[in-house]
């Protein structure tokens, strides 16, 4: 078992509390048996926000890109401006509501989980 610091411990704690009965992207990881640690470093340093290149330790941005193809008016995983290297925490705020990160420009109705 890793150990962290009892202040990272408290704010999770509390974190956690706060949000249980939320449906947060954060909540299905952990879920899934993976620590806050993994997506924030060894240290919980990262607590900002984790980069792609975090996230596509697990998930295949082709992957994805190719499983949202047929999503219109188009592909929000294989946009014109970023191709598939946005950062997914644009869409996909794992502590608080999602978002649609395109719609700041235009007017597409994805639904982001």
């Amino acid at each position: 078992m890793k150990k962290i610091s009892i202040a990272a411990a408290l704010f999770l704690l509390a974190f956690t509390s706060a949000h249980a009965a939320d449906n947060f992207g954060a909540n299905r990881h952990i879920a899934r048996g993976l620590e806050c640690q993994t997506c924030h470093g060894p240290d919980l340093k990262n607590i900002e926000y984790p980069t792609i290149e975090t996230c596509t330790q697990c998930h295949n941005t082709k992957g994805l890109a190719q499983k949202t193809a047929d999503v219109k008016p188009h592909n929000p995983h294989m946009s014109p401006h970023y191709q598939d290297q946005l950062d997914c925490t644009n869409c996909h705020i794992q502590h608080e509501e999602t978002d649609n990160y395109c719609n700041q420009c235009h007017q597409f109705d994805f639904k982001v989980p």
